[in-house]
C-alpha cells in the first residue's frame, strides 16, 4: 500500500486533531501546553502526548503492510522523557483517521539505549480498526500495537497501562461498553482477567442560574450575531473542565448555537480587544481534510466586536479571556 499522495498533517493540525477527538471522550479535557509533544489534562490526569503521521517502512523492508513513524530525542521531547511518566507516543493515518499507539513502557526502555527508534505498525490493522473501531496485532516483540479510532483516544489515555494487555475480543467488548456509556456523565469500572479498566465520560451541565443570568445580562441575544428566537445558550469563557472555570457571568458569554460550537471548537476566538477573530490554524487544518464547508457564516462575523452588557461588571473578564484562548489551543492571541 502506499501512502505517497496521503494527506500530511502539520503539528498544528495533528494537536487539533487530538483536542477534537478528545472531546468526544469527555468535557473534562483540555490543552495546557506544547508544541509536540503537547500536554493535555484528561479527566484531571495529564499527559504528553507526540504524534507523528504514520508513513511507509522505507527502502529495504521487504513487508509491503509494514508502516511506521520515527521518533528522536529533541529539545521539546526530552523534559517529557525525563518525567518517566504518562508519556504517549500515537501514529497518524489519515487514509483510515485512525490512531496508532505503542506500548509506553517498551518505548521508555527503548529510548534508555537510544536516541531514535522505528515504531513499526501494519496498514491491514489499520483498516481494521477504521472499520471496528478497534483491532491490534502481537509483533515479534510479544508487543500489543493497538490502533483506534479518533473517539476512543481518551479511553485508550485513561487506561494505556492495561489496555495493551486486552486481546482483540477485549478491546472490541471495551468499546462497545465505552459507546453504551457515553450518552450521558458516567463512571464505570471493568475487569478484564484482572486488568482494570475505567471509562470516564463527563458531560457537564449548564447551572440553569448561570444560564438565566447570562441571557438577562445580553439581552437574549448572540453577542457575536444579534439573533434571538430561543438559539441562544450560555457559554463558558473559561471551560468546566479547568478549576478556574466559574459560574460568574463575566466568565460566560450569550451566544446562539452555531457560534457557540464554534467557540468551543476553537474554530473562531476572542482577542484582548474583546474583536471577533477567525482561527486560521483550525480552518486550515479543516480545509485539509475537507471539513471547511459553510466557512463563509464565521467570515461574516470576524473582527466584529462582541455586542456587551451594559453593565461592566457583567462584561468578560479579560484573564478569562486569555485562559479560555489557551485552553482551546488558540495560538494567535
Amino acid at each position: 500500500m502506499s501512502v505517497k499522495d496521503t494527506i500530511i498533517l502539520d503539528p498544528s493540525d495533528l494537536k487539533y486533531l487530538l483536542i477534537d477527538s478528545l472531546n468526544q471522550y469527555t468535557n473534562n479535557t483540555y490543552f495546557i501546553d506544547g508544541k509536540n509533544p503537547y500536554r493535555f489534562s484528561i479527566n484531571k490526569k495529564k499527559f504528553y502526548i507526540l504524534i507523528k503521521n504514520i508513513h511507509e517502512s522505507g527502502e529495504g523492508r521487504g513487508n509491503q503492510d509494514e508502516c511506521r513513524i520515527q521518533v528522536a530525542r529533541s529539545n521539546n521531547f526530552n523534559p517529557a522523557l525525563n518525567e518517566s511518566s504518562n508519556v504517549i507516543v500515537l501514529g497518524y493515518f489519515h487514509d483510515e483517521r485512525v490512531f496508532t499507539a505503542w506500548n509506553p513502557f517498551i518505548m521508555q526502555e527503548r529510548f534508555n539505549r537510544r536516541d531514535t527508534i522505528s515504531l513499526y505498525s501494519r496498514f491491514s490493522i489499520q483498516r481494521e480498526a477504521a472499520e471496528n473501531g478497534i483491532s491490534n496485532y502481537i509483533d515479534n516483540n510479544n508487543q500489543s500495537i493497538i490502533s483506534f479510532k479518533p473517539q476512543y483516544l481518551g479511553l485508550y489515555l485513561e487506561n494505556y497501562e492495561s489496555i495493551h494487555l486486552l486481546n482483540q475480543e477485549n478491546l472490541k467488548n471495551l468499546i462497545e461498553k465505552s459507546d453504551e456509556f457515553n450518552s450521558e456523565d458516567s463512571f464505570n469500572e471493568l475487569d478484564y482477567n484482572n486488568n482494570k479498566i475505567t471509562i470516564t465520560h463527563t458531560r457537564y451541565r449548564r447551572d440553569p442560574r448561570f444560564r438565566i443570568a447570562v441571557y438577562s445580562a445580553y439581552n437574549h441575544k448572540c453577542a457575536m450575531c444579534g439573533i434571538q428566537l430561543e438559539l441562544i445558550e450560555a457559554a463558558h469563557i473559561i471551560p468546566h473542565s479547568d478549576e478556574r472555570g466559574t459560574d460568574e457571568v463575566n466568565n460566560g458569554i450569550c451566544l446562539c448555537r452555531l457560534h457557540h460550537g464554534a467557540y468551543d471548537n476553537s474554530l473562531i476566538f476572542i482577542d484582548e480587544n474583546l474583536n471577533i477573530k477567525i482561527n486560521e490554524h483550525k480552518i486550515n487544518y479543516l480545509i485539509k481534510i475537507g471539513k471547511d464547508s459553510g466557512l463563509h457564516h464565521l467570515n461574516k462575523i470576524s473582527f466584529q466586536k462582541l455586542n456587551l452588557p451594559q453593565n461592566p461588571i457583567h462584561q468578560p473578564n479579560l484573564d478569562n479571556i486569555k485562559i479560555g484562548n489557551q485552553l482551546r489551543g488558540i495560538e494567535e492571541i
